[in-house]
């Protein structure tokens, strides 16, 4: 169900500018009233996500009876209200009145787009339990399914309590269903025939199991799903996802399209997969400069060097500067345990759970839940992950 916002007055700026930007965030087509009191009338008739609106010459009784009507839905309707000039007096009251959000008429993107995602995120730790974590680079070939799957894998060895489920993003012939082998009875394609009363229960239907705590929605390899699958629709999905699992593992298209950055938007952390080559970390930096003009923080991003070997010709610290960022995490080039892992259709720490790269997996998984890193020795691993594929292995 796509989520419903209010403009004033043109408050949030050019019509089709901000209706793009709400988009991400999985909103329909914004309604356009000419005055806060026709705002409330509406919020009387249904309720709305969020309204946009003008501050200055705002009269306060009826700013007073906007925010009784918002406090009154069940969660409650947010407000950013915008002004010329950034007027600390105006911007209190507009505060004491119920206005969440602040920002300078007309709103530049990436500020709207910022304040939108702080709030839409604040609604959605009041009411989710699971974190999402989006896998992504803007360039193909880096291995970015393999890091997606393994992750999820280490993490649903380490929250067997918790679930964990994998999502492929890919709008048509995704890889997830590949690395793991899959033949799933559903896949997304199913779910979006259903998009209107996606539900709990029918997504539960739909997910088909690894192991004993990862469930996987494989990508369909149906063309017409592309025409199925906008922002709303992936919006809605990972917040089913949130709300049933612990963590949710996406596996991203490599370009930037409106799925790609709802699920971007809806992440709590994104892993930006590179490697320690020219054309890898060059498109790593327009893909950092990018996040910055949406508005991502700098905590919600984790860069992973992948296939790392120390006979790289750039190495981290390079690699470092040039981003201008800190590496904060390298898996290690094996190619002999990975190609097998492939062949057989399983998982790393299925393959080879005493391998550097099974323990790279679960050394990443324990830095995004913030558990402890398990311990290794002489590069083997002695993880939990480790002990539950090596008691089925001979």
């Amino acid at each position: 169900m796509q989520r419903r916002a209010i403009i004033v007055a043109g408050a949030a700026g050019p019509h089709d500018v901000a209706n793009g930007v709400l988009q991400r965030f999985g909103f329909g087509p914004a309604v356009a009233v000419s005055s806060v009191a026709e705002a409330t009338s509406l919020l009387r008739q249904g309720p709305a996500t969020l309204v946009v609106l003008p501050l200055q010459g705002g009269d306060a009784a009826e700013l007073a009876a906007l925010d009784r009507e918002a406090r009154r839905q069940q969660p409650a309707t947010l407000v950013i209200g915008t002004a010329a000039q950034a007027d600390p007096d105006l911007i209190l009251r507009a505060m004491r009145s119920g206005v969440h959000e602040f920002l300078v008429y007309p709103p530049d993107v990436k500020e709207f787009s910022g304040a939108v995602e702080r709030l839409t995120r604040r609604t959605h730790a009041e009411h989710k339990a699971g974190t999402t974590i989006a896998v992504y680079s803007a360039k193909g070939g880096l291995g970015t399914t393999t890091v997606a799957v393994n992750l999820a894998v280490a993490l649903g060895a380490a929250h067997p309590e918790g679930r964990v489920a994998l999502v492929d993003m890919v709008a048509s012939g995704g890889d997830v269903r590949v690395v793991l082998n899959l033949r799933p009875a559903y896949d997304m394609g199913d779910l979006l025939r259903k998009v209107d009363r996606i539900d709990g229960e029918l997504l539960d239907s739909l997910l088909t199991s690894y192991g004993h705590a990862l469930w996987v929605l494989p990508s369909s390899d149906d063309e017409e799903t592309v025409e199925r699958f906008d922002a709303a629709a992936a919006t809605n999905v990972i917040e089913q996802l949130q709300s049933k699992f612990a963590y949710t593992v996406v596996d991203c298209e490599h370009h930037m399209s409106e799925r790609t950055l709802a699920a971007l938007d809806a992440a709590d952390r994104i892993v930006l997969v590179t490697q320690l080559n020219v054309s890898a970390l060059r498109s790593a930096q327009r893909t950092l400069s990018l996040f910055q003009r949406l508005g991502y923080g700098d905590d919600k991003v984790l860069i992973v060097v992948n296939r790392y070997s120390s006979g790289d010709v750039v190495s981290l610290n390079d690699a470092g500067q040039l981003l201008k960022r800190e590496i904060a995490f390298k898996i290690p080039n094996d190619y002999q345990t990975a190609s097998a892992a492939l062949t057989r259709g399983v998982a790393i720490a299925e393959e080879d759970a005493s391998s550097q790269l099974a323990w790279s997996f679960s050394s990443l998984a324990a830095r995004l839940n913030g558990g402890p890193v398990p311990n290794g020795k002489n590069g083997r691993s002695e993880s939990r992950i480790g002990r539950l594929f090596s008691r089925g292995r001979k």
